[in-house]
């Protein structure tokens, strides 16, 4: 600074070279929370960082805020400079946040999961998210590219070209009873991104979204109705074919989930209108539900969202096969006979603890039925699930229920856990 401590009569600055000093003084602030290189200096003893120090480092489009924790600078936000938008840390502020943003279809084949759905059906598609209909409402629920830039997939729902049914339908998440929970009490707000078909046929467009509580067990609701049910949220939006909008909801208008809840679920609703046309769809994407008012749609680490879902179902096939009889060996459980005339079993460990006792299907690797396969000498191998050993969420214990005559023999069996609400 080029005044002296101390100002003696005669001494004092212009007003621009003072001006001159505040704005240095300023800026030597500023280097100390915001540029392209880290803070090497604070307001601690001789200049020391301290702890809880904040360095904005806009070295990267998208600039990120950072904490001094004592010994390095820890990523705490972002900012995003063009788009306008902060992100806060990632904070599990979605409720769904196992699969809101549909990213997740291992019930079927991955990233290309297709879904032929049956008229009067009621089907899980994408993970957690079931899709319901009604007669002469055929359908098809396809992973499609995601709605927005940063979303990988979302969920494409079609009534197929020709068919008639005009009834409601519905494409829901039911909520299990951890996710309840941290709603009850609390104003709650719903967003997502959809896109309509060029034939998107529902009357003036509408597409209706609502969260419903109920005091019964943990379970779909459909097109009925839980027990003393509350519509806690319930909106209608009109999307004009071939657009797409974004929608959101502030949560101060809506009525908070009642605080003995023990059901719930976000459901999308809409009636279709006339023959369906060749694209009378809606694609559904960033679905989030949050306590509070709405913010940016939180993202979860695919890892982590596919983590979650498993806790729902399982498969051995990988990611990217769609559980099926004859759909090859990759995945599946194999076991070798050390000897001759042995028996063989399989005790699966769940990826992780499912939420109940699954129900257990099994997938013949190289053959039209649900027995195991014997791929040395090629054949089937009847099974059982041993009920003397208690399904658990844990894990299950598969065995054969003939002996294998040949020493050396291989047996492969393909397993799907399924403990969906």
């Amino acid at each position: 600074m080029s005044q002296a401590p101390v100002i003696l009569p005669g001494s004092p600055l212009t007003g621009a070279a003072a001006a001159a000093d505040i704005n240095a003084a300023w800026a030597a602030q500023i280097s100390l929370f915001s540029g392209t290189t880290a803070p090497t200096v604070g307001p601690g003893v001789s200049s020391a960082l301290v702890e809880g120090q904040d360095w904005l480092d806009t070295s990267k489009s998208v600039h990120v805020w950072k904490k001094w924790d004592g010994t390095q600078w820890c990523p705490f936000a972002a900012i995003d400079p063009v788009g306008h938008a902060a992100f806060p840390p990632l904070s599990w502020r979605n409720i769904i946040g196992d699969n809101g943003g549909l990213e997740v279809w291992q019930r079927g084949a991955g990233s290309s999961a297709s879904f032929a759905v049956g008229a009067s059906s009621t089907t899980y598609t994408a993970d957690r998210w079931y899709y319901q209909n009604g007669a002469n409402q055929a359908s098809v629920i396809a992973a499609v590219a995601g709605l927005t830039a940063n979303s990988n997939l979302a969920a494409k729902i079609t009534r197929n070209n020709g068919q008639t049914g005009t009834t409601f339908v519905v494409f829901a998440f039911p909520l299990d009873t951890d996710e309840i929970v941290r709603l009850r009490g609390k104003l709650v707000a719903i967003s997502y991104v959809a896109k309509a078909g060029t034939n998107w046929s529902p009357a003036s467009g509408a597409l209706s979204v609502f969260l419903f509580a109920g005091t019964g067990a943990v379970g779909k609701r459909g097109t009925g109705a839980y027990t003393s049910e509350t519509q806690v949220f319930g909106s209608v939006t009109n999307i004009a074919p071939g657009t797409q909008q974004s929608v959101g909801t502030a949560g101060a208008v809506i009525v908070a989930m009642p605080t003995n809840a023990t059901q719930a679920e976000v459901t999308f609703a809409w009636t279709p209108v006339g023959t369906a046309g060749a694209d009378d769809s809606i694609t559904i994407d960033d679905v989030q539900l949050e306590v509070g008012g709405v913010s940016l749609f939180e993202r979860v680490p695919f890892e982590k969202s596919l983590l979650g879902c498993k806790r729902h179902y399982a498969k051995t096939f990988p990611y990217g096969t769609a559980p099926a009889q004859n759909a090859g060996l990759a995945g599946s459980l194999g076991v070798n006979t050390q000897v001759a005339t042995s028996d063989v079993s399989w005790n699966w460990q769940f990826p992780v603890s499912m939420r109940v006792n699954p129900s257990i299907t099994t997938y013949n690797p190289a053959n039209a039925s649900a027995d195991a396969r014997n791929a040395t000498l090629p054949g089937q191998v009847a099974i059982t699930v041993d009920p003397n050993t208690a399904l658990s969420p844990d894990r299950v214990f598969i065995e054969t229920t003939a002996t294998i005559a040949a020493q050396n023999s291989n047996i492969y069996l393909h397993v799907a856990a399924d403990s969906g609400i």
